[in-house]
């Protein structure tokens, strides 16, 4: 398969509209326990219920298939250094 999805994607063309993430998909570390990584974004379906999951990377090694859907921090939600 030839280009990733955000290649893809801009290869739509200035047409499409720009929507909003609703989610960012994370997936369990195999690495480390309790430790999440950033795969992917879910956006809102444009025609009824539901979400498009969009995957920028897929887990691998001992994944068990678990994925988490959470909003998006906001500036607000950064951590503060005391």
């Amino acid at each position: 398969m030839e280009g990733s999805i955000s290649e893809r994607a801009r290869a739509r063309g200035p047409a499409q509209e720009k929507r909003e993430v609703k989610y960012i998909v994370r997936a369990p570390d195999s690495r480390t326990r309790g430790r999440w990584v950033t795969v992917g974004v879910a956006f809102e379906r444009r025609r009824g219920e539901g979400f498009n999951v969009v995957l920028n990377t897929v887990p691998v090694g001992a994944w068990d298939g678990s994925l988490i859907l959470l909003p998006p921090l906001t500036p607000d939600d950064q951590p503060v250094e005391e």
